[in-house]
């Protein structure tokens, strides 16, 4: 049946705006002088409070005007949200003075009045389609230009403001549902006939969707403006794989590749409750959490279902599943109630979880809470498929926390590994790809769309940057933005050798360039930090997080720590700069406020890759000091530290958290930008670290420690970090110095403990070591980096060494008798006088 009334009418603005005295030239004016001005206040000022607004129509035109009244509500608030969202790009330009803020308000509202405006039922279920959004933003941009903004931030503010216009306007019906009640009656369309739980879902969708049109980092633009499709693979397994090596088994498989959004739309469409979960895994910055973004806001728009999306470093498991979910629902402005509910909550319902490696449990390691929170969605998602409640679940995280779950995912396509924007054509032989995916380098779309978003003139990669010795930081998402950003400054000569350590560290120039000694600068009680302090100062909130949860951290540990390291007076410069908004920029691009921990404000990452540049910094500068102070106690036994005082400082720094391979790739980086004396200096320090703690132990006696599982806790991390310390100097310097080790059972017994804690065993950091003589009957070194280590006359009898790397060590009369060394790598190995009697060699590279 149609509605009583049809609001299919178009008129031009200025008719609208008649009956409610509306005047939109004062409002683009008050707007002009807010944004120079810069205070929330002046914003809220300059929107206008239609609130009084009487409407005494008949009830069709009742209808009408109030639909226009609350687009019109939802138009300002929209605009207002946007440029206020940009004050850091304002603060950098000279306000035109009022007569011009006057001609540019009057040419715009004199457009804007004259656009035509049809308010209909289509109008109500796209909100964000209104042709006056497209019509009205070609006006604002040229009113943006006048007012100092360059064509392409112009452009981009303007694209926001659809997605934006839609959030508010749901927002203001649902803040004030009886004042638009006569809409209600004159059309009917989902929105319209909404009951108040559904229409927050509206709500919380249209957020969602502007959440991907909000800028990127620093930038104007948003990161819907320059995103690039996602292709990703999944694994068909032989069927036969008993008594395979993991090598083989990872030779046999079938790699099948499909577009991600694609793959996964298809699965949310065609629900089975067979395989309602889907885990998506990749490193660092290949774009996971983007993605998990981009398709929830695709899901909210183009499907029925409803879509939630949960960061899980915000996301507190303690307790029950179900539970923990209302809890992060409570703290979200969109929605109310437990969505996962068997009672109350809904029935068809898509989450997804982005970070499984970043999940907080309370007093659980990060490996642990994965696990768990894992065995509880995989419960949970039973007592939902027996009570027919449709609910899908993707999870993202990085490569290594997904690997140690991915035997509880056994099906086809439960697991998707997403791959880089560029696959060279050697590389693409070990796929399956009918669709031919790969044959396209994504990188020359992606620096497309950014030099459309960004103004600068690129239509495909740069030449520069083609070469294939950057392949590895420039076909990743991340790290192809971060390049972008540094070959802009074009003070970074990329070249082979070039990491990412020092794309960051140019970055943090820029920051530090544009906020510090900016010529425009506003704000001039920001401090007089110097650049190394201004570092310092990063690195240690980097170290607090560190010692969190490895993304956030709160305010009292970062003085705490700050306090330590007499870096006070420096914090204190740092916190006004950032309490008066100077470092917008850093805070936006690196690390934000992300809540309050026991009333005590947190900050945390933005990206997890950039904390961990910063913890290596910080964790490489600790071994230099401790290395000069050493040097000094060596000189002068009365000045300088001893090793035992250098180990007390090692367990303190070391011992909370452990160096997983991700820091370590960071740690081998920091120290090859450091000279070769240097390094050398630090290689002979750790090997005498070694030494004293294999022979004495870790001091942790000398630690605030309350219990000894703590102890021994922290002491494994901190001797872990010596191996993984060492390991990032000697693959620099290329030597294997003397250890003199207390027993030959010492490296073993290491070994051993090491395993009996939850802390990270350091096979991959035992390349260049000394074990020559030592003890190691029946270890088990799966997979392990053993390159060029020094095995003479070793005992490695029984010893496991399947996929070990054991290239160039120099194992001379060393004993393998009865040893597993299935694929090992001994390509260069020194084997003079060795015993082999008995090792299974077989697929060895001799």
């Amino acid at each position: 049946m149609n509605p009583p009334y049809d609001l299919s009418i178009s008129k031009p603005v200025s008719v609208w705006n008649k009956p409610l005295k509306i005047e939109p030239k004062n409002f683009f004016l008050n707007l002009a002088k807010a944004v120079f001005k810069g205070a929330q206040g002046e914003f809220e000022d300059a929107t206008e409070n239609l609130a009084d607004a009487f409407v005494d129509l008949s009830s069709e035109d009742k209808a009408g005007q109030l639909a226009w009244l609350l687009i019109y509500n939802a138009l300002t608030k929209a605009l207002s949200g946007v440029l206020l969202d940009c004050q850091d790009i304002f603060e950098l330009i000279d306000a035109p003075d009022e007569t011009k803020q006057q001609q540019l308000s009057a040419i715009l509202s004199n457009h804007f009045e004259q656009i035509d405006v049809g308010i209909n039922a289509e109008f109500f279920q796209h909100p964000q389609q209104l042709p006056l959004l497209q019509e009205f933003g070609k006006s604002l941009q040229h009113w943006l230009t006048g007012l100092g903004l360059n064509t392409s931030q112009a452009q981009a503010l303007a694209q926001r403001l659809p997605d934006r216009f839609a959030l508010e306007l749901h927002s203001e019906w649902l803040k004030e549902p009886e004042r638009y009640a006569n809409i209600t009656t004159a059309v009917q369309t989902p929105f319209t006939q909404a009951a108040q739980q559904q229409r927050r879902w509206l709500q919380y969708h249209a957020w969602l969707r502007e959440q991907v049109n909000q800028r990127m980092f620093a930038e104007v633009f948003s990161l819907q403006s320059v995103y690039v499709p996602l292709r990703a693979y999944y694994q068909e397994q032989p069927k036969e794989q008993h008594h395979r090596s993991v090598a083989d088994t990872e030779q046999d498989s079938k790699k099948l590749v499909v577009d991600l959004q694609t793959e996964l739309a298809d699965w949310v469409n065609h629900f089975n409750a067979d395989d309602a979960i889907r885990l998506l895994s990749g490193g660092p910055g290949c774009g996971k959490s983007s993605f998990c973004k981009m398709f929830a806001a695709h899901i909210a728009e183009h499907s029925a279902v409803k879509v939630l999306f949960v960061p899980l470093h915000l996301f507190d498991l303690s307790a029950d599943l179900i539970d923990a979910v209302a809890r992060f629902i409570a703290q979200n402005r969109y929605l109310e109630g437990s969505p996962l509910n068997v009672k109350q909550g809904e029935s068809r319902l898509l989450v997804i979880f982005d970070g499984l490696d970043e999940i907080s449990m309370q007093g659980k390691a990060a490996a642990q809470a994965a696990q768990e929170f894992i065995d509880e969605l995989l419960r949970k998602l039973n007592g939902f498929n027996g009570q027919q409640l449709q609910r899908q679940f993707i999870i993202s995280g990085r490569d290594l926390v997904v690997q140690a779950n991915a035997n509880k995912f056994r099906s086809t396509k439960q697991i998707l590994h997403i791959l880089p924007y560029f696959v060279d054509e050697q590389d693409r032989k070990s796929y399956q790809d009918p669709q031919m995916l790969l044959d396209e380098d994504q990188r020359h779309l992606w620096w497309h769309n950014y030099g459309k978003a960004s103004g600068k003139a690129y239509t495909e990669m740069p030449t520069a940057l083609a070469s294939r010795n950057l392949t590895e930081i420039t076909r990743w998402p991340l790290l192809n933005y971060l390049v972008a950003l540094s070959f802009d400054r074009q003070q970074l000569d990329f070249d082979a050798a070039t990491t990412l350590n020092q794309v960051y560290s140019d970055l943090l120039k820029a920051v530090y360039e544009r906020q510090y000694e900016g010529k425009n600068r506003k704000h001039q009680g920001a401090g007089n930090l110097a650049f190394k302090d201004f570092c310092r100062i990063l690195e240690e909130i980097a170290l607090a997080v560190w010692h969190g949860d490895g993304r956030t951290t709160t305010v009292e540990y970062i003085q705490s720590r700050c306090n330590k390291s007499n870096l006070h007076r420096y914090l204190e410069e740092f916190q006004e700069g950032a309490e008066k908004g100077v470092t917008r920029l850093l805070t936006a691009f690196y690390f934000r406020q992300s809540g309050e921990v026991k009333g005590d404000k947190t900050f945390e990452f933005t990206h997890k890759s950039f904390g961990e540049y910063l913890i290596a910094c910080r964790l490489v500068r600790m071994l230099d000091v401790v290395q000069s102070e050493w040097q000094r106690h060596e000189d002068d036994p009365d000045r300088g530290m001893d090793l035992r005082k250098i180990l007390i400082d090692w367990a303190e720094i070391f011992g909370t958290t452990t160096i997983d391979d991700y820091l370590y790739q960071f740690l081998q980086n920091q120290v090859a930008l450091a000279k070769p004396e240097k390094v050398n200096q630090w290689q002979h320090l750790l090997c005498r670290l070694i030494e004293s703690a294999m022979a004495h132990g870790m001091p942790m006696e000398k630690l605030d420690l309350h219990s000894f599982q703590e102890m021994f806790r922290q002491s494994c991390n901190a001797e872990n970090a010596l191996f993984a310390m060492h390991s990032a100097c000697a693959k620099n310097s290329q030597q294997v110095l003397e250890i003199e080790w207390p027993s030959e059972d010492s490296f073993g017994n290491c070994m051993h403990r090491l395993r009996s804690s939850d802390s990270y065993i350091p096979l991959d950091y035992l390349a260049f070591l000394d074990l020559s003589d030592s003890n190691l009957r029946y270890q088990n070194f799966f997979c392990a980096d053993l390159s060029y280590a020094k095995l003479k006359y070793t005992d490695a009898s029984g010893v496991t060494l399947t996929e070990a790397t054991l290239e160039n060590i120099d194992a001379e009369g060393a004993e393998f008798g009865f040893s597993m060394l299935e694929n090992a790598n001994l390509q260069n190995a020194n084997l003079e006088r060795a015993n082999f009697r008995g090792a299974s060699l077989e697929r060895a590279n001799l």
